[in-house]
């Protein structure tokens, strides 16, 4: 019998949780696999009927890391093990929880990078980080891979944006989440309340999910329609905007965008907003998306003057004085930095750069230099929406806009500012700059 991954294994073992541990102290992985609920619990039931706190079957069971690496081998996923803990070795990660619903067919798992932020700040949740949903063809160690690099990115944008709480992600495979569907969005909930973190929803879940989650199951789910805050994408594309602007005054010497030239990947939650506060400013934009109604959208309020638009592969290589990234991460490549006509690359996506851990990240960067392109990694700069959702967290109903731009403005304008004009006087890229500025803040200078 063998087992096609980490989901497929735990439901051979008949499990419904799996926790992979890596202390760093001793360099060492350790497992932790349960049977925490029956197969017929009703989380649609949950806060009502039972919480995270309580434990959910007759028939609860616990294997250790022996066992649990003896079965991985025996089941023909020794390798794919190992290849799981190299990755949370590089991205330096201290975790990874598996949850898995079997009736509904839905796969979580919780990526855990740094919580040193979090230990202290004096509340429930330790770490900040929202919840995507990946499709159910996709596989299943893409969907890992993408949540350790944004839980890793959430770690340092936590720590740029000065938030005290830990960096982690949630990625979802599951079918797409209807309004109606109690039991899915009562698992869902379940995730960041047992796993003291606060989520916002992420690409491929809706805020009017999040409407209906605060309803009827918890306020750790911070946004939806509701909110007294614009969705987290409008403040994340204002902090683009800014950076964007002294970017163009670091390189051009004005931050005035009238007479650039900006190509803009993906106009989804983020990448709109953003393209109408530039336009807004005098830009002249060249677009993407896949949805050619949005394109539409934003030619008939601007004119075809100011806005025009290519297929989503011919926009990276489109005459532009900036390129900004707001769809799909990975995107920076060796290949494709020869092909760059632009001056400057600031975009809101995550995880650009085509590389897993802080190393491979800083040798793209440095390729992107050597082309004459001033880049920064994403998470120095997109800090925006993770700010938002902390306002949101603590102050609930009372956050106001009042209180947003302000702290948008501190970390995506002046210490962005800072970070560039840094780098230029010491010759780093201002990417190896803030990794060196931001792993003294969460690793205390340790290497």
């Amino acid at each position: 019998m063998k087992a096609d991954g980490i989901f497929d294994f735990i439901e051979k073992k008949d499990l419904t949780s799996l926790e992979i541990l890596f202390n760093h102290r001793e360099n060492r992985f350790f497992l932790r696999g349960m049977k925490e609920w029956d197969d017929d619990l009703e989380f649609s039931k949950y806060t009502t009927d039972f919480t995270y706190l309580d434990i959910l079957t007759q028939n609860y069971r616990a294997e250790g890391t022996e066992q649990l690496v003896a079965d991985f081998r025996e089941l023909g996923l020794g390798e794919y093990l190992d290849h799981i803990e190299q990755l949370m070795t590089e991205g330096r990660h201290e975790g990874i929880e598996f949850f898995y619903h079997r009736r509904k067919n839905i796969s979580v798992a919780f990526c855990k990078h740094s919580v040193t932020l979090g230990l202290e700040n004096r509340q429930h949740v330790l770490r900040a980080g929202a919840m995507r949903r990946h499709d159910l063809n996709e596989p299943e160690i893409d969907v890992i891979i993408d949540g350790l690099n944004l839980s890793r990115a959430m770690t340092y944008k936590n720590a740029v944006a000065a938030l005290p709480y830990g960096g982690c992600k949630t990625v979802v495979q599951c079918a797409p989440v209807k309004l109606d569907d109690f039991e899915t969005m009562g698992f869902l909930s379940y995730i960041p309340d047992r796993c003291r973190v606060f989520v916002g929803a992420d690409m491929g879940l809706d805020e009017e999910m999040v409407d209906v989650i605060h309803e009827r199951f918890t306020r750790n789910f911070i946004g939806g329609t509701k909110s007294p805050l614009a969705s987290t994408g409008t403040p994340t594309a204002y902090g683009e905007f800014v950076a964007i602007k002294e970017a163009c005054d670091f390189v051009y010497g004005s931050k005035d965008l009238s007479g650039k030239t900006i190509a803009i990947q993906g106009l989804g939650h983020v990448g709109f907003p953003l393209a109408e506060y530039l336009l807004d400013d005098g830009a002249r934009l060249v677009v993407a998306d896949t949805d050619p109604g949005k394109v539409q959208q934003l030619k008939q309020k601007y004119g075809l003057e100011r806005v025009s638009d290519v297929s989503p592969d011919e926009i990276y290589t489109v005459d532009a004085d900036i390129f900004s990234p707001c769809a799909m991460g990975g995107i920076i490549t060796e290949e494709r930095i020869p092909q760059f006509k632009f001056k400057i690359i600031l975009g809101a996506a995550n995880n650009q750069l085509k590389a897993t851990s802080k190393e491979g990240e800083i040798e793209l960067a440095n390729k992107v230099a050597d082309a004459g392109i001033l880049f920064a990694v994403d998470w120095a700069h997109n800090t925006g929406g993770v700010i938002a959702a902390a306002v949101l967290w603590q102050l609930q109903d009372e956050a106001t806009e009042e209180q947003l731009k302000p702290k948008i403005e501190l970390p995506c304008r002046t210490h962005f500012r800072e970070f560039l004009e840094q780098a230029g006087k010491t010759g780093k890229t201002p990417t190896e700059l803030v990794y060196d500025k931001v792993e003294k803040m969460v690793y205390g200078g340790k290497s």
